[in-house]
């Protein structure tokens, strides 16, 4: 027999979500070409089994995820539609599906969730892609009716994803995802998916207890490696554009209670960060390339329109040279995230002889996030002034989420950045 009936007006349903099953599903959601969703219930086996019946609601995703997140339940639901339908499916393929409203009147021919019907998360299996979500971020404007800008959307989610993703790296994840699934049309709530639900969660609760207690906040910074100025980044965003965030999880044994952060409560947090002096910067923002050379030859070769194999480029000897290379340009504003080359990568290749560029280099890196964060830990103004040899010591203590190995490789890229570029950088008035 099958679950889905295929003879009706619903037309062909495809299943979004299963949340119960026992010999099969018995509570899910399904969805029609037309993307209308609906809720089904199974009311039982009648006829020694010859006879399924179901019981269908049309709800929408906010209904789905609410019952989700347990803030009311399956029985109250179903028991509040004033849309239900009664679908029984035969076993004898020659009969037809039939479909009956339910209405006070009958009602009783149908068995709806029991009050005390409650889903495991645990066990929920999601088809759909879009049903493949961990959390939802909602995006407003504090005051008014007037929708938040697109930039201050996207900026929002930008540095909101590279804060979370910078807590949940470790050694052992050091490539972790929270990327936008889906946008519910017209609207800034977003849906979020990640890489490590669990590490996520972990991230975001660690996230709102920084911004709970302003006088723990430098300690909290220190003991979890988390950058400050990547974090004043997104309170800076929220604040400029008067935004309330708030986030919730796809169930309710993610995040217990929804998380926000409002832009009316962020002024001491942001004055406090402005104050800070601890150091903490992301491996990402480091470069593990020794050869700047290097990196001019990648840069021209994208001018060009070469491709990234090592191949077609003079001077590297692996496919993973390229990666380190390109992901040295990047950190230095060169490349794109798509490695499509930057205004700055276009202005160094224009750059007429190497003592040129590297005059640009060198600026390039005492304004890069690395570069800064370096002076920042050494007390000093300008990379003239960096000991090449304190690298190690600089990554040790303020770079995050690195073994051994590529603490040495890291350090050893920037002492020989520095050893190069010192005698090339200019001096600027005071």
């Amino acid at each position: 027999m099958n679950i889905l009936p295929k003879d009706t007006i619903l037309g062909t349903l495809k299943i979004f979500e299963i949340y119960d099953e026992f010999y099969g599903p018995k509570c899910f959601s399904v969805r029609d070409e037309l993307q209308h969703l609906y809720l089904v219930y199974w009311s039982g086996d009648y006829d020694s089994g010859e006879c399924t019946k179901w019981v269908y609601m049309p709800v929408s995703t906010k209904i789905l995820d609410e019952l989700l997140r347990e803030e009311y339940t399956f029985h109250e639901a179903f028991a509040k539609s004033k849309r239900l339908m009664l679908i029984s499916t035969f076993a004898d393929e020659n009969r037809h599906t039939t479909i009956e409203p339910l209405t006070k009147k009958n009602i009783e021919l149908a068995n709806l969730p029991p009050k005390n019907f409650e889903i495991d998360p645990d066990e929920l299996k999601s088809f759909a892609p879009e049903a493949k979500w961990d959390f939802n971020l909602k995006i407003a404007k504090k005051t008014g009716n007037d929708s938040p800008a697109d930039s201050a959307v996207t900026d929002t989610l930008d540095s909101f994803s590279e804060v979370v993703r910078s807590m949940m790296r470790d050694p052992k994840n050091l490539k972790p995802s929270l990327h936008p699934l889906t946008a519910d049309y017209g609207s800034f709530d977003v849906k979020l998916g990640s890489s490590n639900q669990e590490r996520a969660a972990v991230a975001i609760e660690l996230l709102e207890s920084l911004l709970s207690d302003v006088n723990k906040l430098e300690s909290r910074l220190e003991e979890y490696n988390i950058d400050p100025y990547r974090l004043k980044n997104l309170l800076d965003i929220v604040s400029i554009n008067k935004l309330d965030l708030t986030l919730k999880s796809k169930t309710s044994n993610v995040l217990k209670k929804p998380i926000s952060i409002n832009a009316v409560k962020l002024k001491p947090i942001i004055e406090k960060l402005e104050k800070i002096s601890l150091t903490i910067i992301d491996s990402l923002k480091v470069p593990q390339a020794n050869c700047l050379d290097r990196v001019i030859v990648i840069i021209e070769h994208r001018i060009e329109g070469g491709e990234l194999k090592h191949e077609f480029i003079d001077g590297i000897g692996s496919q993973r040279q390229v990666l380190y290379h390109t992901h040295a340009a990047r950190c230095l504003g060169l490349l794109n995230t798509d490695n499509t080359v930057t205004t700055a990568g276009r202005v160094l290749a224009q750059k007429c002889n190497k003592d040129a560029q590297y005059q640009f280099l060198a600026d390039r890196v005492e304004s890069s996030d690395f570069g800064f964060a370096w002076m920042q830990w050494a007390g000093v103004k300008s990379i003239a002034e960096l000991d090449p040899y304190s690298s190690k010591q600089f990554v040790e203590k303020c770079v995050k989420g690195l073994n051994r190995s590529s603490v040495n490789r890291r350090a050893s890229s920037l002492t020989q950045w520095i050893k190069l570029l010192k005698p090339f950088r200019r001096e600027y008035s005071k």
